[in-house]
């Protein structure tokens, strides 16, 4: 929903981005989400049978769900660290066009 709201944002606002750019971003950002509530519930079930089998392979299967858990938060933090350049971009974008007026003024 965030994101829907703040692509209309960039959209709306002349952006000097492309907006396919952002929408591809929106859409890496709700796959990625949407395959880590996946992915924890595997793991949430990976624990549970570890927690009954106590044996390795159970050990491992969860161990392999976790490192696929931080493999996709890895892939959000860049996508969202990447979301945030965008902001600060536009924001500073906005900022010199105010002053500007402000100068005019």
């Amino acid at each position: 929903m965030l994101y829907q709201i703040m692509t209309r944002w960039f959209n709306t606002k002349d952006f000097s981005r492309n907006s396919n750019e952002i929408d591809q971003l929106i859409q890496t950002i709700n796959e990625q989400s949407a395959e880590q509530r996946q992915i924890v519930d595997s793991f949430n079930k990976a624990m549970n049978n570890f927690a009954e089998q106590r044996s390795l392979e159970s050990c491992l299967e969860a161990l392999n769900t976790s490192m696929q858990i931080a493999n996709i938060r890895g892939k959000l933090v860049e996508c969202y660290v990447y979301y945030a350049r965008l902001l600060e971009k536009e924001v500073s974008r906005l900022s010199k066009i105010k002053d500007m007026k402000d100068s005019q003024k």
